[in-house]
């Protein structure tokens, strides 16, 4: 299956190409889940905190579906 994912904030860091904002096209077996999608973008372990599919929050594991918009968010830090 084919997914989109854009990358937040210091995750655009990790991003491959030469516009960090850009979406991605990453190709994913059935059945991955956004955990695998981090993985495959080769993001550090615990630097993904939150997650959106198709514009709602999900958790790491929620399975992933042929043309998913995938958003990938950081932990937030900040504020006092």
């Amino acid at each position: 299956m084919n997914i989109q994912v854009k990358l937040y904030a210091l995750l655009r860091r990790y991003h491959p190409g030469p516009n960090p904002s850009a979406w991605l096209t990453l190709e994913l077996p059935d059945g991955a889940t956004i955990a695998d999608a981090a993985v495959q973008l080769q993001l550090p372990d615990g630097l993904v905190h939150a997650a959106a599919v198709n514009g709602e929050s999900c958790e790491l594991d929620h399975p992933l579906q042929d043309g998913d918009r995938v958003s990938l968010f950081p932990p937030a830090a900040g504020g006092t």
